[in-house]
């Protein structure tokens, strides 16, 4: 087995991981790529007169808020694993290793891919727009073109209906960001007797939009003049890059 390790430092780690998530931003910047087709990629190495060549499922697994595991199997036991870990702010480990045939082959491009790794993250990176002070997405939530594009790259991980009083669905709203403050993107709709849309980039309310008797709001704190009951829909997405397109 081999492994190779680098890290990148001087640009916001959160924001790293959150590309890191995204399963086809890492895979766009694997090197040796032969073709990819759905959740399986075709990759090639070659050291000297030597090549290895196969297909890999790959699986993504979040092991917490500042780690995210890409493992990579094909039908022969063998494995490429690839963990992206930040230990602070300002830096992002990556770590390759790989387990099976032809190890003298594929170690020696661990290193490779690693640092290609490191520098598609840093420029995709350059490219996002900073979420974290731009305007806030309240007007947008207003509108329908928006949120069916964001609801297109999201994933609905929770629907239910609650019954709150009045000044109890702020507490509610908090227990919903903490049970997956995995997910960098969360959207969360209510509708009964009022309606609302709110979104959360971060773990920071970016957007709300509050309809009561006929009047809309786009103040944080006209949710906590609402209540009764209220059909509750939740939708996850794994980059902020989702509001890129939808804006």
């Amino acid at each position: 087995m081999g492994s190779f390790s680098t890290e990148i430092a001087g640009s916001p780690a959160d924001r790293l991981l959150e590309l890191a998530k995204d399963r086809d931003v890492v895979i766009s910047h694997l090197p040796g790529v032969v073709s990819i087709q759905g959740n399986k990629v075709k990759l090639r190495f070659r050291r000297v007169l030597l090549t290895h060549e196969s297909t890999y499922e790959v699986s993504a697994a979040i092991l917490g808020p500042r780690m995210v595991e890409y493992k990579l199997a094909d039908q022969r036991g063998n494995s490429l694993a690839i963990l992206f870990s930040s230990r602070n702010e300002r830096e992002l480990t990556i770590s390759v290793s790989y387990s099976g045939e032809r190890e003298w082959v594929v170690n020696k491009a661990l290193k490779l891919i690693a640092e290609e790794l490191q520098e598609g993250l840093r420029k995709e990176v350059e490219k996002l727009p900073s979420v974290s002070t731009r305007g806030d997405y309240s007007q947008s939530l207003s509108k329908v073109s928006f949120i069916t594009k964001l609801l297109m790259k999201s994933k609905l991980v929770k629907s239910e209906v609650v019954n709150v009083k009045e000044g109890e669905l702020v507490d509610y709203l908090q227990e919903i960001i903490s049970q997956y403050s995995q997910y960098p993107v969360i959207y969360i709709s209510g509708s009964g007797e009022g309606s609302f849309r709110l979104l959360f980039v971060g773990g920071e309310m970016k957007g709300v939009y509050v309809v009561r008797e006929g009047r809309e709001s786009l103040e944080e704190g006209s949710l906590n003049i609402l209540k009764g009951g209220f059909k509750i829909h939740v939708y996850v997405a794994l980059s902020p890059k989702v509001l890129e397109v939808t804006s």
